[in-house]
């Protein structure tokens, strides 16, 4: 489920099975309490109690451990109706986020040109917050995030390593201007090495999350160093010999992406966009249970 219904279930939960996760944004941001037991699995024992909350800890592979936990509780009578509030608070949630446009029609265009067992490196940028909250994944291990670190700028040489690795998979490297621009010139080495990576810049001419956040804050015209003096991004690509397309709407990325797979080689994609709305209110939630524990 998205984080936010993630976040009403916890609040009422007794027990919380966590398996292979640090629970990083429950325990520091919602919250525990001695009404909530935790158990956690995880073949990495020193995040057993990172946060100093787990109440049971299993030190051991997830699958092993849950074949055990699932053969030793035996089967429990389904609870009634329990699919069908999933799915309302679902439908629920996505009626509150449908004000961040553009980003929900470039996610649904991506979604419906991208294989199921497809995968998305996403940097720090617009339209990877959004896919926090709304991409719907339908495989485990299909989105690769530098999570709470927030390291601008991994993404374009995450992606190459990511291509290389994946073999005949699909990938698609999700990027915003000043990101991508961190370490654009390993084009080169993409291209060297004819390393067949996608990359889906979304130019704003800016920082746009830091710039919505200025404005926010101080004033539409209190902002500084947020705006971007960029280069033609398609004629940069083209000079190292990589191919380099522009889109500029949802519609036209769709068929821009299936140009790009099919090419054979590095790509990126410049997609134009505006000031784009601001998900952050769905990001970080305040808590719901419990005391501050750090």
């Amino acid at each position: 489920v998205p984080l936010p219904v993630g976040r009403d279930l916890w609040r009422d939960a007794d027990v919380v099975l966590a398996v292979g996760t640090r629970l990083e944004f429950p325990l520091l941001h919602w919250g525990a309490d001695e009404d909530l037991t935790i158990v956690k699995i995880d073949i990495d024992a020193d995040e057993l109690d990172r946060h100093g909350l787990t109440g049971i800890g299993i030190h051991g592979d997830a699958a092993d451990a849950c074949r055990a936990l699932a053969d030793g509780i035996g089967r429990r009578a389904e609870r009634p109706g329990l699919l069908a509030d999933l799915d309302a608070r679902r439908r629920a949630f996505q009626d509150e986020i449908s004000y961040l446009q553009p980003q929900l029609d470039y996610l649904a265009a991506i979604r419906d040109v991208l294989p199921d067992d497809g995968v998305i490196v996403e940097d720090v940028t617009q339209i990877g917050f959004a896919a926090h909250l709304a991409f719907p994944f339908t495989r485990p291990r299909t989105f690769l995030s530098s999570g709470p670190a927030g390291t601008l700028g991994a993404a374009f040489p995450t992606g190459l390593g990511a291509r290389v690795g994946l073999g005949d998979r699909t990938m698609l490297t999700v990027s915003g201007d000043g990101g991508f621009l961190f370490a654009a010139t390993e084009l080169a080495t993409a291209v060297q090495h004819d390393i067949a990576a996608v990359t889906l810049v979304f130019n704003d001419g800016a920082f746009g999350n830091v710039k919505r956040l200025q404005q926010n804050r101080f004033g539409p015209d209190r902002t500084i160093v947020s705006d971007l003096h960029n280069p033609d991004l398609v004629a940069f690509t083209e000079s190292f010999g990589a191919l380099g397309l522009r889109v500029e709407s949802p519609d036209e990325l769709r068929l821009a992406l299936e140009r790009a797979w099919a090419h054979g080689g590095p790509v990126v994609i410049e997609a134009t966009v505006g000031p784009m709305p601001d998900p952050w209110p769905y990001l970080r939630m305040g808590r719901v249970r419990g005391e501050p524990h750090y």
